[in-house]
């Protein structure tokens, strides 16, 4: 899909939390992460189970990860259709899609 295909558009406050909630977010290969409704995530990493909490702060989603265990980080969160970007000061962290959680 070339860039002029692309309709990013910035995800902000309440919207953030039906976005990720019951969802899991993932890139097809080397991660797969569950948003579970009570604030918990779940998942696989590189074949490696992984864990932690997520909330939503103002206008970004932030998670905590339990195992392995790491500090807070809070993203910006951009959507074009399924497909989501995680922004750090302007850059993308993670991309992957969403879809309902199995």
């Amino acid at each position: 899909m070339s860039g002029a295909d692309e309709r990013w558009r910035k995800v902000n406050g309440a919207s953030l939390q039906s976005l990720f909630q019951d969802k899991e977010f993932g890139d097809g290969v080397h991660f797969a992460y569950r948003f579970k409704l009570g604030g918990t995530f779940s998942g696989t990493e590189m074949s490696r189970e992984v864990r932690g909490s997520w909330r939503v702060r103002e206008d970004e989603m932030c998670w905590k990860w339990v195992r392995p265990a790491g500090a807070e980080e809070c993203y910006q969160v951009q959507q074009d259709g399924p497909r989501v970007r995680l922004m750090l000061n302007g850059a993308e962290a993670w991309y992957g899609t969403l879809q309902k959680a199995p």
